[in-house]
């Protein structure tokens, strides 16, 4: 047996069967419609001693076709964030490639185990070529008799050729994002007022200090559909970051003990739980905890607990901060948290979410970032505002940052 899985933005299953039938034409065909999810199996039988051979495609749609990725909702939307995950993990080297390549995970609609036995066949692979070509597809596959492009797990475009391995090869130079016009955001006038002075707020504040400005980003959420992380999940994640952060600055894991234990830290993340477990902190990992008394610096923020986030051009005050969350006690810091309002953190979100993209923009771009923000900073804040107003309903180790 063989297999890949196929991806497209476009939703059309009647294509796929139309094609099947087409090259396959002496197969029995039979076909499944469950809605969403629907199947196909071909079936060419063999000679008096040859083997059959089949073709198994098991499809499934989006519980709403979209050409981003805002909310998991379904199997597949999960299965895309934790793929999106994985990609921006790997190292790259084509980076704009890479970036192409995140959009058209966001925007597939469709996924396709594509299952061969005993192996490809010539009419087998006729018919991956016309789908992967009509309906514009990308590819995950491990090395077989088909895709050899890699000797890793890699992503192929619809003319097979690489995207992306997990060394971060990539042999092609340019790759292709269609959406269908009918999942374009909504216009402006389905925005709130509220919506759309914010967004206008945010661009005319990055104008003013020269950071690049993309009117064509949408507004962010509604306060009205918005609901923040409580009090307790907030600050139960600002002292699982106080510890991660330390610990990647260079704090020996056994000074950790005591404050863990004297305020009550339950809440780490399993990534957060796995770096703890390890002794010493990784070289390779200590800039991504260190990193994150940013994100703590943002929560505590959102909590009342520090007056401003500072232009971010500089790093925050770690000293300040640590003192303010060690010298109280759980209970001491609990009654000092002033929660603040979802227009004020919606407010902070949407100028930081057009931040980020004027860093994305840069780094693809090989230019410095305008206003001198530091990207590292902006992707912080906007990874802990993401999670404080709980964008796509996702734990901590699996925030997006979709700009």
């Amino acid at each position: 047996m063989e297999n890949c899985t196929v991806y497209s933005h476009k939703v059309d299953f009647d294509k796929v069967v139309q094609i099947v039938k087409t090259h396959v034409t002496k197969a029995d065909i039979e076909v499944q419609d469950g809605g969403k999810q629907k199947s196909l199996k071909a079936s060419i039988k063999g000679g008096f001693f040859g083997k059959t051979k089949t073709l198994s495609i098991n499809y499934r749609e989006r519980l709403h076709p979209s050409y981003k990725l805002d909310k998991v909702e379904c199997g597949l939307t999960q299965n895309l964030a934790g793929m999106v995950n994985f990609i921006q993990s790997l190292p790259a080297n084509n980076e704009t490639v890479r970036s192409a390549f995140l959009h058209k995970v966001m925007a597939a609609n469709v996924e396709m185990p594509f299952i061969v036995e005993p192996s490809f066949t010539d009419e087998f692979v006729a018919v991956l070529r016309q789908i992967s070509k009509e309906l514009e597809t990308f590819i995950f596959t491990n090395p077989n008799s088909l895709f050899s492009r890699s000797q890793q797990q890699h992503f192929v475009d619809e003319n097979f050729g690489l995207i992306l391995d997990t060394t971060g090869q990539c042999d092609i130079d340019t790759l292709n994002v269609q959406v269908d016009a009918k999942y374009h955001d909504p216009s402006p006038a389905s925005f709130t007022e509220a919506q759309i002075a914010r967004k206008n707020k945010s661009d005319q504040y990055l104008a003013s200090k020269g950071i690049k400005v993309n009117k064509n980003l949408p507004c962010m959420p509604d306060a009205s559909n918005t609901h923040l992380r409580s009090k307790m999940e907030m600050l139960d994640r600002a002292y699982s970051l106080l510890i991660i952060a330390a610990y990647g600055e260079g704090v020996p894991r056994e000074n950790l003990e005591r404050p863990i234990h004297d305020k009550g830290i339950r809440g780490f993340s399993p990534r957060e739980s796995q770096l703890l477990a390890t002794n010493p902190i990784p070289e390779d990992q200590k800039a991504y905890a260190t990193w994150r008394y940013e994100s703590l610096y943002t929560i505590l923020w959102a909590l009342g607990l520090e007056a401003e986030l500072k232009y971010p051009n500089e790093i925050c005050d770690v000293q300040g901060i640590v003192g303010k969350v060690l010298q109280s006690t759980r209970e001491e810091l609990e009654q000092q948290i002033t929660m603040r309002h979802v227009d004020e953190v919606l407010d902070m979100l949407d100028q930081v979410y057009r931040m980020n993209w004027a860093c994305v923009d840069a780094r693809i771009k090989g230019a410095e970032v305008g206003g001198g923000i530091h990207p590292s900073i902006i992707y912080e804040r906007h990874y802990a505002l993401n999670w404080i107003t709980q964008y796509m309903d996702q734990d901590w180790d699996s925030v997006q940052t979709n700009t």
